[in-house]
């Protein structure tokens, strides 16, 4: 019986184009700390910070390690870059609105996930900010649901796809790995959680063809809508 349910958030609830939102993401930045210190130049650092971040396998916080491998790499204060992220997240990121859209049935899964009263965790990569990830819920529709938990970097201690990042999910959850439902658009990143025994729906309406990794194929394939027939089956007691 599934008393969690986990989603991924970029491509399962809100539809983007990951390369052309990371380029864009990227070119806002360095349009932005320009006064600060050279675009291109900071990027590189940046970059290189977050790459450590995503190695991060604990104890420290996503968050320490960015800051821990970012401020050594760059002339600036962490008082000055902190200011400068926090405007950034607040009056500039949301230009980024335009390069996604809402995933028509988001809205309907997430509520029939509460009316079940699952916890509902998202189970976004632990790269941004609770700050930027809000604003991505905002343009998915779904910011107004009182998740169990959203995977910030401010409090998580690794990112997808390491089993740390879920095995944390669970202590948070509280629940036994077979009685949640990992719900993502990834193989290699989101249908790893079947690693840990964490039952796993690949959002998808292609085929799913041949993967060397068994571990990795999920229990469920199919459009992120058929979860409204299936969730209440698999939540029933």
């Amino acid at each position: 019986m599934i008393k969690s349910i986990w989603f991924d958030l970029d491509g399962t609830l809100l539809f983007n184009d990951i390369e052309i939102f990371t380029k864009e993401y990227f070119k806002l930045i360095a349009q932005k700390i320009h006064p600060l210190e050279d675009g291109v130049d900071f990027l590189i650092k940046l970059q290189k910070a977050v790459h450590q971040m995503m190695q991060n396998k604990g104890p420290k916080t996503n968050e320490q390690v960015f800051w821990d491998s970012l401020l050594p790499l760059t002339n600036l204060k962490r008082e000055e870059l902190y200011d400068f992220f926090n405007k950034f997240y607040r009056e500039d990121f949301p230009k980024l609105r335009i390069f996604t859209k809402p995933h028509p049935y988001a809205r309907e899964v997430i509520k029939l996930s509460f009316d079940l009263e699952l916890k509902v965790v998202i189970a976004t990569n632990a790269v941004f900010p609770l700050i930027a990830i809000k604003e991505r819920l905002s343009w998915a529709g779904i910011d107004d649901f009182p998740y169990y938990l959203i995977t910030s970097m401010e409090i998580m201690h690794s990112c997808k796809p390491s089993l740390e990042y879920y095995k944390e999910i669970l202590e948070i959850v509280k629940e036994e790995p077979e009685n949640c439902l990992m719900v993502g658009n990834d193989i290699e990143e989101d249908m790893v959680a079947r690693k840990i025994l964490v039952n796993t729906y690949l959002v998808t309406q292609e085929p799913l063809k041949y993967y060397h990794d068994n571990e990795k194929i999920p229990d469920f394939k199919a459009p992120l809508e058929e979860l409204i027939n299936l969730l209440p089956l698999l939540s029933k007691k």
